[in-house]
């Protein structure tokens, strides 16, 4: 360690940061447990595995929470310029 680097998950006043379990991460989200879980399966969300046990920091969740924004696309405006050439 160099200077003023923490090592990760290690805060400015010496504690480390609590990791969340899954049910814990999914209550802050709002989401089913089960949803959380299959997503993690998938590999799709962040998360961090100590030995088989599942964690999440709050980094993890703000990501999560951040690549599920979804961009709200307006559709291009279509004109009607009507029917040429047929009676």
């Amino acid at each position: 360690m160099v200077g003023n680097e923490l090592p990760d998950g290690d805060r400015e006043d010496g504690a480390l940061e609590r990791l969340l379990t899954i049910p814990q991460a999914a209550r802050v989200l709002a989401v089913p447990e089960s949803w959380l879980r299959e997503r993690v399966r998938l590999r799709r969300v962040p998360h961090r595995r100590l030995g088989k046990h599942v964690r999440f920091s709050s980094a993890d969740l703000e990501l999560i929470v951040e690549r599920a924004a979804q961009q709200v696309v307006v559709p291009a405006r279509r004109t009607f310029y009507g029917r040429q050439g047929l009676r």
